[in-house]
């Protein structure tokens, strides 16, 4: 007997989950599967329902971090010219000198002692993180902050999606200005994880970018718990840098150090998209 046959033949009740067949107890004795066959059916369309309810979970949270998204990643022209404004002041911040050519020898080996230790057991996961890292992402910082697998902080997102732009722009003015080689340039032993980007060394990018998320997260919610979370993925993202054999140690440092004194003006640039993610944590 077909389902079909069973769903004619036999009274159901819908129900919160899903089908009751009424008169199980009258089941025809020629027909012992009929019960069976009707708890299948109840079990296949609770299965097809809770299915069409999960991807229309996944479909809905999937369209609002598309909308946030592109919304975040359209051309900050507003932003970008009010930077070039201010460049009086960020343009000649008193970076450190980057090593010689002695002491960028030193750095590289001990990203030879980072190269040999990468793929050890203790270092399992740094490999992976290394890859998600190199495109512009947010799960380094959203995952601190509890909101990784959240909706609603569409600002938020898009306020760091606009501080990585603008910090993008500011710190290949500063790499140009040091022209300081790739570590691997410096040692040839070394065997990065990733191709060289096709830009300087001096200061790490990842690290200004990381740090700047983080400092200016710490003026919303200077209170918030998370802040020193969100510092301490900040500098793993800088120095998983080092471990791919893409930058020596001082260009972390210097990165957190211009993330640090170029805090205040991306504050005045970024004043209303800061305002908007404060509003979605208070």
């Amino acid at each position: 007997m077909s389902i079909q046959d069973i769903l004619t033949q036999h009274r159901f009740t819908v129900t919160s989950t899903g089908l009751r067949l009424d008169d199980q107890a009258e089941a025809p004795v020629d027909n012992p599967d009929a019960a069976a066959i009707a708890g299948a059916t109840l079990s296949l369309l609770s299965l097809n329902r809770n299915r069409n309810r999960n991807r229309n979970r996944n479909r809905n949270r999937n369209r609002s971090l598309n909308n946030a998204a592109g919304a975040a990643l359209q051309e900050p022209w507003k932003e970008r010219e009010l930077l070039h404004d201010l460049r009086s002041e960020w343009q000649d911040l008193p970076l450190p000198l980057p090593p010689n050519a002695e002491g960028l020898r030193r750095h590289a080996l001990d990203l030879l002692v980072k190269q040999a230790l990468r793929t050890t057991p203790q270092e399992s996961g740094r490999e992976a993180e290394i890859l998600r890292e190199a495109n512009i992402e947010l799960s380094g910082y959203l995952r601190p902050l509890g909101i990784e697998e959240l909706g609603g902080y569409d600002a938020t997102e898009g306020l760091f999606y606009l501080i990585l732009a603008l910090t993008d722009e500011i710190g290949l003015r500063y790499k140009d200005r040091y022209n300081v080689l790739r570590p691997n340039q410096i040692e040839p032993r070394l065997r990065p994880l990733l191709p060289n980007p096709p830009h300087q060394s001096y200061p790490s990018n990842h690290s200004f970018q990381s740090f700047s998320i983080a400092f200016l997260f710490s003026r919303i919610l200077p209170e918030h718990p998370a802040s020193s979370e969100l510092f301490n993925s900040a500098r793993r993202i800088a120095e998983n840098r080092e471990w791919a054999g893409l930058h020596y140690a001082c260009d972390t440092q210097a990165g957190y150090q211009l993330a640090r004194m170029i805090a205040p003006v991306l504050e005045k640039v970024c004043k209303k998209q800061m305002l908007a993610a404060q509003a979605e944590w208070l």
